[in-house]
């Protein structure tokens, strides 16, 4: 329904007929509605006064129902009992119920009293003017770009693929980034989601092929390539299968290589295959085996039975090449340098007498390796070569080159994770405030160096970690999921804590943390710790467009089996209703199930004024389609789908839910795929193998992905899918 419909038939109410002061409101509201603002809107019919509130977005409208509780609420309206739920009876309401968000919709009462009436009006006169003049909440205010950066490494680390891709458009929309690094950043995204199909449909894919890109780009599509044409052929050991997989890549693909040490098995793979595609020497051919002996011996054997003389060229000789000028053989620098060998040429250039021709081509080397050892070396060989001075103004590659290695150089990029810890403890601020695209290059730290760190910082360095961790979360969420997270889960949630820092990031993190924990099964002592930080998480946290997370949060944090902290989790348990108590409008039933659940195994009740009139609302309702149906739950982390499936057999009693949390194929997994009439896979927690298996015994079925963490996110998949 349009806002100048609203006062056709099924609304006595003229505004042209009422006072000149009355009227004036209305116009006001309705023009608040169509520049996408709160406003209200009365409808008198048979007597009987009502108010429609309008929002527009499903957020803005559970806040508005909170701020209708505090500014309205039982002294003169129906809200306590309607919750602001339109008439399906009526047909003004039908109309507007088709709307993308529906207004919400009070009666004022006593029925035909004055004070109330003018009571209403004044207050909803007043609470507009303050809702439209407030300053701009943090959901929905602009964002530096460090912000949205330390989110986006959160959403990496837990895996959130929802925020992560919510972050990206961020940045598209505000963030002070030229093409080709918002491209760069995309995929680094897409690599850290684990997603390869994104990376290979990426938009600006081909744009980035033809850029002098970073290594670690090229590095990630290699990985990329390896995974969709060449692991399962490099598994199998057979030299044969590996040749004829590497003949479907793509010609695009092939310029995919860097001339330096791979130091992976799937980056040393790719470099063999495609070097030997583009007809790389036998010389070159040979170094890559050789660096595959520290990998893999196997692996070495198998590629050394590829360089055969054949692999010199597999490109056709023109049937009449044309006559080659006559000129002297380069040397062995130049040599390497027109093969790609960028690694070894810089080692024969560094043996050269100092000039600037020859610093000049080992810049452009060492800018395709960017390696810090022979960066540093090359720098001092520039130094000695007088390049620097005699650059000319028009030399505008070896200008940009130069510019490049002072840049690679500067301490801010040489940090690593350890520069980074130390930073911390100083308040360095730049050192804290990394590039992320610098940062995800770094080589992550070990277990006991991260468990070291985190335990030498004090409370302030604990508070600069939860505001600027992002970046390290993503680099070491493996670690936190580990057997043996738990400590490291409870010291960033104390980094968390003291912080009291609410975004995004931070607040899906905390779930994460919490999944891993309740996965490790943490001692006492640390479980009852991690839950005091979370307390003040969620006092910090909970709002009325949050309160769903927090019901995640309390249900990961007592996922654990009871007698395990038992206080700390009742504590947790109350900490969590006080804060939820103000907008527990924003609960839906299912979450006020998930509530009951917890009291239940605390053996404690969920207090009444958390209860809902079941005569009015059916929290099984969105959940009936799944009645007679084999719902199965997968995901690593099992707390978010044992709390939901638990929460969905007593919403429907005899519904046939089980989970599986199997990280690699097997035939409980197979039969489970193969029969379950509903598969929901949480993709936050999923491993790729896994993936695949149950895509191929799903054998075309659908698969219900959810992309976020928490049973919430579950449950409102389910609902709505």
């Amino acid at each position: 329904m349009q806002d100048d419909e609203f006062f056709g038939p099924g609304n006595d109410i003229k505004p042209a007929r009422l006072q000149p002061e009355h009227e004036a409101s209305i116009e006001n509201w309705r023009d608040a509605i169509r520049r996408g603002q709160i406003a209200f809107l009365p409808r008198s019919t048979k007597g009987n006064l009502y108010w429609y509130g309008f929002a527009p977005t499903k957020r803005e409208q559970k806040e508005l129902l909170t701020l209708l509780d505090a500014w309205v609420g039982p002294t003169f309206s129906d809200l306590p009992r309607s919750r602001g739920r339109l008439y399906p009876l009526d047909p003004f309401d039908t109309a507007l119920a088709a709307d993308a968000v529906p207004p919400l919709r009070f009666e004022v009462l006593p029925r035909g009293s004055g004070k109330a009436r003018d009571e209403v009006r004044h207050a909803l006169l007043v609470l507009s003017k303050l809702v439209w003049k407030r300053p701009r909440s943090e959901f929905d205010a602009p964002r530096t770009t460090v912000e949205v950066l330390d989110d986006l490494g959160h959403a990496i680390g837990a895996q959130d693929r929802r925020i992560a891709l919510a972050c990206l458009r961020e940045l598209e929309a505000f963030a002070d980034l030229d093409h080709s690094n918002l491209a760069f950043l995309r995929l680094r995204v897409h690599a850290g989601l684990g997603d390869i199909a994104a990376i290979f449909a990426d938009r600006d894919l081909e744009h980035v092929l033809q850029l002098r890109r970073p290594l670690g780009i090229t590095r990630l599509l290699q990985f990329a390539v390896y995974e969709r044409y060449l692991e399962e052929a490099d598994a199998s050991g057979d030299e044969t299968s590996l040749i004829e997989a590497a003949e479907r890549i793509p010609a695009r693909l092939r310029t995919l290589m860097t001339g330096g040490i791979a130091g992976s098995r799937r980056a040393l793979v790719v470099e063999f295959v495609l070097a030997r595609l583009n007809g790389a020497t036998t010389g070159a051919l040979e170094r890559l085996a050789d660096e595959a002996q520290s990998i893999s011996p196997a692996l070495a054997d198998t590629l050394r039975r590829l360089i055969t003389p054949s692999a010199e060229s597999t490109q056709p000789l023109p049937e009449a090449p044309s006559p080659k000028p006559d000129v002297t053989p380069p040397n062995e620098f130049h040599r390497l340098i027109e093969e790609g060998e960028f690694a070894a040429a810089i080692v024969a250039g560094l043996a050269e007498p100092p000039s600037t021709t020859t610093a000049a081509l080992l810049v452009g080397c060492v800018r395709e390796l960017e390696d810090v050892h022979l960066a540093g070396e090359v720098a001092a060989f520039v130094e000695a070569s007088g390049l620097e001075a005699e650059s000319s103004d028009h030399d505008i590659v070896v200008r940009a080159d130069l510019e490049w290695l002072a840049d690679f150089l500067t301490p801010h990029r040489l940090l690593g994770w350890l520069g980074w810890f130390d930073a911390l403890q100083a308040n360095d601020a730049v050192g804290l405030d990394v590039d992320f695209s610098v940062c995800a290059d770094w080589a992550p730290l070990d277990r006991a160096t991260v468990a070291n760190c985190l335990a030498s910082l004090d409370e302030e360095a604990l508070a600069r970690l939860g505001d600027h961790g992002g970046a390290f979360m993503a680099s070491h969420s493996s670690l936190f999921a580990g057997p043996d997270g738990g400590e490291l889960c409870e010291r960033v949630l104390a980094g968390f804590a003291v912080s009291e820092k609410n975004t995004a990031g931070i607040r899906l993190q905390t779930v994460a943390l919490l999944e891993y924990m309740a996965a490790a099964g943490p001692g006492p002592e640390t479980l009852a710790a991690s839950l005091l930080w979370t307390e003040d998480i969620v006092r910090v946290g909970t709002s009325a467009v949050t309160a769903s997370w927090t019901v995640d949060v309390l249900q990961a944090a007592t996922a654990s089996p009871q007698a395990v902290a038992l206080d700390a989790k009742t504590r947790l348990f109350y900490a969590a209703l006080d804060v939820l108590r103000p907008v527990r409008s924003g609960l839906s039933l299912a979450d006020i199930e998930g509530l009951r659940l917890v009291a239940d195994e605390l053996a404690t009740t969920l207090p009444d004024d958390f209860e809902f009139d079941a005569a009015d609302a059916d929290p099984a309702a969105p959940y009936r389609h799944l009645e007679g149906s084999v719902v199965v739950l997968y995901s690593l982390t099992a707390s978010a789908t044992t709390r939901a499936a638990q929460v969905l057999r007593r919403l429907i009693p005899g519904i046939d839910v089980r989970t599986t949390s199997e990280h690699d194929g097997s035939q409980q997994l197979a039969a489970l795929s193969s029969n379950a009439d509903v598969f929901v896979m949480v993709a936050a927690s999923a491993k790729h193998a896994a993936t695949n298996f149950i895509k191929d015994h799903r054998g075309g079925r659908p698969i219900l992905q959810v992309n976020s963490r928490g049973s919430s996110a579950i449950l409102r998949e389910l609902a709505e899918g």
